[in-house]
């Protein structure tokens, strides 16, 4: 046995053999530590290479449910022997509660570990009375922050690991403070290095920053095999689960919760939207978040101006987007945005990517400036800078997901596939023939 030592620093994670005042990486002062780690002498055991078509993979596709099915379904079928998963969310939006529900599911048909390095074992305990866990006896909860100490009670009587949280792992060798650079990244790959060995998949939560990344090195969402993001307004119960990375199955897929008293329940997408006769500036659409087609509703709202910038205020839609819509129906169409304040937002609290969201906007605005209501209408479809609506993928899925809801009529990019009921729209001024609008007064 033998001891190396190196500084890293606590901000960005560089690492030197030398103590340096100023990191050359980030340019930080002082936030060098010393780190000393024991090196074993013992050479490691030499992998033979083996060829892909030998590689057994039944064991590997067998996956372990969540209890959740919309959950399941972002995972690509659940979670697999060995994999590991980082959760990130803002404080309170029900990470902890969703990591002990799995839990409780899983510890129907074997052990789980649940490491708890923020609360108490009594407030995990009281959180699991509260959701009703029939299967506690299984759920073995550990009220520690070492990640030695957690190798140490892993093993493979466990078929499942959560620790709560990465960000208060603190290893005395590693020398740096609780959250900081060094000790996540100390934790996060000790424990993933271990879960791998045991094939055991687990759960690792994490905190995130101010600008909404995960707290901590990049390097861990490299480390992990699938990545998280748990999000969710204070206003509202709706929370919504992000997949961004997953290395078993496609990114992007999300699905909908909502927080109980009896913890985080799944809902349909029907709850976030209102279709009892909507007023002017209401218009559904449908969008593909991952693989799965939305429904969704978008609202406007267009009112005079108030000071000598109008405001352009956007929630759950791309405000450089808007600003752009804004633009192109100002150009096209001459109606007189210029002098107006124009706020979108989509129901429920969702943020939505899908550009095929344009048309629906679009037509939300008119509606809202023009107050005519467009009554039970979707339409999608991606508008491009010379006002012409470009047609989108996927029409058929977005067809089948709006047949479920009552509508009274669909708009959509011409050229595409149509059937009756449906209205075809080469560009935004064809938008206005619709409507029915003539002409806006710019007063």
């Amino acid at each position: 046995m033998k001891k190396a030592t190196h500084f890293v620093c606590e901000s960005c994670g560089y690492e030197s053999l030398k103590w340096f005042g100023r990191c050359p990486s980030c340019g930080a002062w002082n936030t060098a530590r010393q780190v000393t780690h024991v090196e074993s002498e013992r050479r490691r055991d030499v992998v033979e290479p083996v060829s892909l078509t030998g590689i057994i993979t039944e064991t590997k596709s067998e996956r372990i449910r969540t209890g959740f099915s919309e959950l399941d379904e972002a995972l690509s079928g659940g979670f697999l022997p060995g994999q590991v998963v980082l959760l990130g969310g803002e404080p309170g939006v029900g990470k902890s509660s969703l990591a002990l529900q799995i839990s409780c599911h899983l510890a129907s048909m074997f052990k789980v570990l649940y490491v708890t390095a923020e609360e108490s074992a009594e407030q995990v305990g009281y959180r699991a009375t509260r959701f009703d866990c029939r299967f506690k006896g299984n759920v073995v909860v550990l009220s520690e922050n070492d990640p030695q100490a957690v190798l140490n009670t892993l093993d493979n009587s466990y078929r499942f690991l959560v620790v709560d949280s990465l960000q208060a792992m603190y290893s005395e060798q590693v020398g740096a403070y609780p959250g900081s650079v060094a000790q996540v990244r100390t934790a996060a790959s000790l424990i993933t290095e271990r879960c791998k060995q045991l094939s055991i998949p687990a759960l690792l939560i994490a905190h995130i920053t101010k600008s909404g990344e995960i707290a901590g090195p990049k390097m861990v969402e490299h480390l992990v095999d699938t990545v998280i993001y748990f999000e969710g307004e204070t206003n509202t119960d709706f929370r919504v689960l992000r997949v961004v990375k997953n290395r078993f199955g496609p990114s992007g897929e999300m699905c909908i919760f909502e927080m109980t008293e009896l913890g985080l329940k799944q809902i349909d997408e029907s709850f976030l939207i209102d279709i009892e006769e909507p007023p002017a500036g209401n218009c559904f659409s449908c969008v593909i978040e991952g693989s799965k087609p939305l429904v969704v509703q978008l609202q406007a709202l267009v009112s005079k101006a108030r000071s000598v910038s109008p405001r352009r205020v956007s929630n759950g839609y791309d405000l450089t987007r808007l600003l752009m819509l804004i633009a192109i129906l100002e150009r096209q169409t001459r109606l007189p945005l210029e002098s107006r304040d124009v706020y979108v937002n989509v129901m429920g609290g969702l943020r939505i990517t899908d550009t095929a969201a344009d048309l629906a906007v679009a037509c939300a605005i008119v509606s809202s400036l023009t107050e005519i209501s467009l009554g039970r209408t979707a339409a999608f479809g991606e508008i491009s800078l010379d006002g012409r609506i470009r047609p989108v993928h996927r029409i058929k899925n977005r067809l089948d997901a709006l047949s479920k809801v009552e509508l009274e009529k669909i708009l959509l990019p011409a050229g595409s596939d149509l059937a009756n009921g449906f209205r075809a729209l080469k560009d935004v001024r064809s938008l206005l023939d619709v409507l029915g609008v003539r002409k806006v007064d710019s007063e």
